[in-house]
């Protein structure tokens, strides 16, 4: 976990987001957003493998963090993360950054 700034810290994720890496990923999401303040940053440029599940776990990260007062930012989501979050209906409601995310705009 990296911190960027007095409220925001970072978290890369990846390579993979699957029903495979649940549990791990879930277990890893709970214990950055207890021990958070302010909002979380996901680094998701290296996430080649994503499914249903991780659009679970960012939904959820994000709810718990929107109850807290709190953002989630998704920094530099990949293709697939992208398509899928089109594919979904939530990148208006997630609001990637970054490069891809602009360029998708």
């Amino acid at each position: 976990m990296t911190e960027t700034n007095a409220s925001l810290f970072s978290l890369a994720l990846g390579p993979e987001m699957t029903i495979a890496q649940a549990a791990d990923v879930h277990g890893l999401l709970l214990e950055t957003v207890g021990r958070l303040d302010g909002g979380l940053s996901l680094d998701l440029s290296a996430v080649s493998d994503f499914d249903s599940t991780g659009i679970q776990l960012l939904l959820a990260a994000h709810k718990t963090l929107q109850e807290r007062g709190a953002v989630l930012r998704l920094h530099e989501p990949s293709q697939v993360v992208l398509a899928a979050l089109r594919c979904y209906g939530l990148a208006a409601d997630l609001q990637p950054q970054g490069r891809a995310a602009a360029s998708e705009g």
